[in-house]
């Protein structure tokens, strides 16, 4: 079987590329094997509605989770009836693509591609992050695409600015050595089930506005008190928040009534209280020890 394997630091923007193509119909008869780095797949969740490990996503397309790593997973869609014609792959944000890429080979796959997702806002500040930059620089490593995200949000000549410095560095880093980069000994993982009540949605906007640096991606859906119908979904990529207007989708049973969020962060810094449940139009919340 054919593979293409996306990758992108944290909040690139890989689960929108890939949602994008399967709304396309690009997917049809593929197999979608999800990386999640919490045990919380947020990302699984939001391409499509959860059957157990297999998630059937319409069009003949088959999503997995790695949990129980990527020989596992490619061993139960060798055992469908119909096998996938083509395997994508979309790493963890912390997950160097050219290694999974590795992986597959030793699995028997044949490779097609291998494609970063880059967020053009953040890439030169993560570029010189003390703390993560150079997973990012060897993110690129053994990469045949380059795709670029929120160029939008900066307007045609900075995003052709930051293509062309982006260039520069990795012409510069091909002449380079550096050695490995272990992520786990530097980062700090935290999943968190909330549940009870529904939550404000100002009083979530607040308590986003109180996270730090050191929180690298946050992501989750949550039950929030003016979206009764679903979970809304949250998003904190850098310093930018977003919560969605309307549900992702409707609650597929009142027991699903719960929120969950999944918190990367590169140090032990002390986390913000947690709103306690109630209305939205409540006055300015009253918190709980996180």
């Amino acid at each position: 079987m054919p593979a293409t394997v996306v990758g992108g630091y944290l909040g690139s923007g890989k689960t929108t590329l890939i949602n994008g193509w399967l709304q396309a119909g690009t997917c049809q008869g593929w197999a979608l094997l999800v990386n999640d780095l919490g045990s919380i797949n947020i990302d699984a969740e939001r391409l499509r509605q959860d059957n157990g490990r297999l998630l059937e996503l319409g069009g003949g397309c088959v999503c997995c989770t790695l949990r129980d790593g990527l020989g596992a997973a490619l061993l139960e869609l060798a055992r469908r009836e119909v096998p996938p014609a083509h395997v994508l792959i979309e790493t963890s944000g912390m997950a160097v693509p050219q290694r999974v890429a590795s992986q597959l080979l030793l699995q028997g796959l044949s490779l097609s591609r291998v494609l970063l997702v880059i967020d053009l806002e953040r890439i030169e500040a993560l570029w010189h992050d003390p703390w993560v930059g150079e997973l990012v620089q060897q993110q690129f490593e053994g990469v045949d695409v380059l795709q670029f995200s929120k160029a939008d949000r900066l307007g045609a000549a900075e995003a052709e600015r930051r293509q062309q410095w982006l260039r520069q560095q990795l012409e510069a880093r091909q002449r380079e050595s550096t050695p490995p980069f272990h992520s786990e000994r530097q980062l700090v993982r935290s999943d968190r089930w909330l549940q009870g009540e529904p939550l404000g949605r100002q009083q979530v906007l607040a308590w986003a506005a109180q996270l730090g640096p050191e929180v690298l991606r946050a992501k989750g859906e949550l039950w929030l008190a003016d979206a009764p119908e679903g979970p809304v979904s949250f998003d904190r990529v850098g310093e930018r928040v977003s919560l969605a207007a309307a549900p992702s989708r409707p609650w597929r049973s009142t027991l699903e009534r719960r929120g969950h969020l999944v918190a990367i962060s590169r140090a032990t810094a002390p986390a913000p209280s947690w709103p306690t449940t109630c209305p939205a139009a409540s006055p300015a919340p009253s918190l709980i020890p996180a």
